[in-house]
């Protein structure tokens, strides 16, 4: 008989939060013993026997219990909220980098920065240009266009793209703007995906006073969309196709996927393109004149 194999190795119940606070742990002493006292605000003391703060100075600076502090650096199986994690970075003095992996550490989810930024990175902007022939741009959780490149001005003219900042909206383009429905022979098709990400995004974005005046102005003046935000139908972003039958270059076909900004997480570049060697491809390129 041939032999029995081994049984199959199984990692241990809770092995991985295990490996998770062990390494909070170290983290968070990494960042104590790197902290300067002198920075923190606490008055100057005696000689110190090891570089970085003390624990019961971490726990004055928090307002988290010496106790609790002292089980984290342990790898305690303790939870741990998102409170308590914001009190620490400002008592460790971190960084945004070294908060959001803190945060990561502790099985929690990492707020972003009280103010986002919606300036456009100089190198997704250059990046935007190197995607030519295809039309591009970047948008917000807002919807709102940021930037665009040629290829994307070449489709929707440089009328539509020459307008007031509040209007500047792939959602309001698309309900308000007639050329954009002109252009795009499965509008209907179309507004339903949008209401709907619309829908998915207000989850988020509700207390932010940029979407609420998108909302308001979109459901006063388009009953369109009234009638589709009153369904409460929820859609996430899928990569698909859409098409468009554009005045000068015809019928176009093209892909079209949304691509994160890492440094910038609220900020998505979408880019469309069409199948190599298609006819689409050869109307697009006749579309863009690209220079030599």
């Amino acid at each position: 008989m041939p032999p029995t194999p081994p049984p199959e190795a199984k990692e241990p119940p809770g092995a991985k939060d295990h490996g998770r606070q062990a390494a909070l742990a170290a983290f968070l002493r990494s960042r104590r013993e790197r902290a300067d006292p002198a920075e923190t605000g606490l008055p100057p003391g005696g000689r110190r026997r090891t570089p970085g703060l003390r624990r019961e100075e971490v726990s004055l600076l928090s307002g988290v219990s010496l106790t609790w502090y002292t089980w984290l650096e342990q790898g305690r199986d303790i939870n741990v909220s998102p409170q308590i994690l914001l009190a620490l970075t400002r008592a460790l003095q971190l960084d945004d980098v070294e908060r959001a992996h803190l945060f990561r550490l502790a099985g929690r989810e990492a707020p972003e920065p009280a103010e986002r930024s919606l300036q456009v990175p100089d190198a997704i902007r250059a990046f935007l240009d190197t995607l030519m022939p295809n039309p591009a741009f970047v948008i917000d959780r807002c919807f709102d266009v940021l930037a665009w490149n040629r290829a994307q001005e070449a489709i929707l003219g440089p009328a539509l793209l020459d307008r007031p900042r509040r209007e500047l909206n792939s959602a309001w383009l698309l309900f308000r703007e007639p050329g954009i429905r002109a252009l795009m022979p499965e509008w209907e098709a179309e507004t339903e995906w949008m209401a709907g990400l619309l829908r998915q995004q207000a989850a988020y974005e509700l207390d932010n006073p940029r979407f609420t005046e998108l909302i308001d102005e979109l459901t006063s003046t388009s009953p369109h969309f009234a009638r589709l935000w009153e369904a409460h139908e929820v859609v996430e972003f899928r990569s698909s196709l859409r098409r468009y039958h554009h005045p000068r270059a015809g019928d176009i076909e093209v892909s079209f996927v949304r691509l994160a900004v890492q440094e910038a997480p609220w900020l998505s570049l979408i880019c469309h393109f069409p199948e190599p060697g298609s006819e689409s491809e050869r109307r697009l390129r006749g579309l863009v004149t690209l220079p030599e």
